[in-house]
């Protein structure tokens, strides 16, 4: 990844909605901060997840997370964010840098009780086959390592020649875990491979959020890859 590509993309002047996007965003990763960086708490644990789910339920449908179906979603969203509590204490001290060392089992469960929020009646599908923005745009407020994969991240990914992917990202909304899996482990190599990139985006994080305690990685590649 080229460093200054990097940081031109970042530095654009928000402006319209994308204003709104990044206050939701950055409140929330503060949050997310504050009370993790105190020993044993995280921000689904018995104290916090009530008032995660009240922000989440808030931000999740303006961020157009459950459009074009019809889903329970305010049922089931606080259920499956609730559900996931143990597998998100398992791999929340893990960045995008360190993804092939973070829990199967954690990674599956998760990516299974946030893709069925949006089916139909909250139903498995088979090879856990879901719409990528149902997991990975929670996923990337309450953990911050992977991008939303979104329809326009999608296109620029593909349109990227100067990444080495093991496959080209789905065009289709509906992922399999595997496929995410691969294209993760792709970008925590792409990382690896800029270091120039990884010191931008702590002192990213620490300009905006006074710590680069944890670093939302899979958020700045996300803001990358929107522009």
């Amino acid at each position: 990844m080229d460093l200054t590509n990097f940081k031109n993309k970042l530095e654009v002047p928000p402006s319209g909605r994308s204003i709104s996007y990044i206050k939701q965003y950055n409140e929330f990763w503060a949050r997310k901060l504050h009370i993790e960086q105190e020993n044993n708490h995280h921000i689904l644990d018995t104290n916090h997840v009530k008032d995660t789910c009240v922000q989440l339920m808030k931000i999740l449908p303006r961020w157009q997370t459950y459009r074009g179906v019809k889903c329970n979603y305010e049922k089931n969203l606080p259920l499956a964010i609730t559900s996931i509590s143990h597998a998100y204490n398992d791999i929340r001290r893990f960045s995008l840098l360190e993804f092939e060392q973070i829990p199967d089992d954690s990674l599956r469960f998760m990516w299974e009780n946030l893709g069925t929020v949006k089916e139909k009646q909250c139903l498995q599908r088979p090879n856990l086959n879901y719409f990528v923005i149902a997991v990975c745009k929670p996923l990337m407020f309450i953990w911050g390592q992977t991008l939303a994969f979104d329809s326009i991240n999608r296109i620029n990914i593909r349109n990227d020649r100067s990444l080495q992917l093991t496959e080209s990202p789905q065009r289709s909304s509906r992922w399999s875990f595997s496929q995410w899996k691969t294209i993760m482990r792709d970008f925590q190599s792409e990382l690896l491979q800029s270091p120039k990139v990884i010191d931008y985006c702590r002192s990213q994080s620490l300009q905006t959020f006074g710590t680069d305690f944890i670093v939302p990685y899979g958020r700045y590649l996300d803001l990358y890859y929107y522009y």
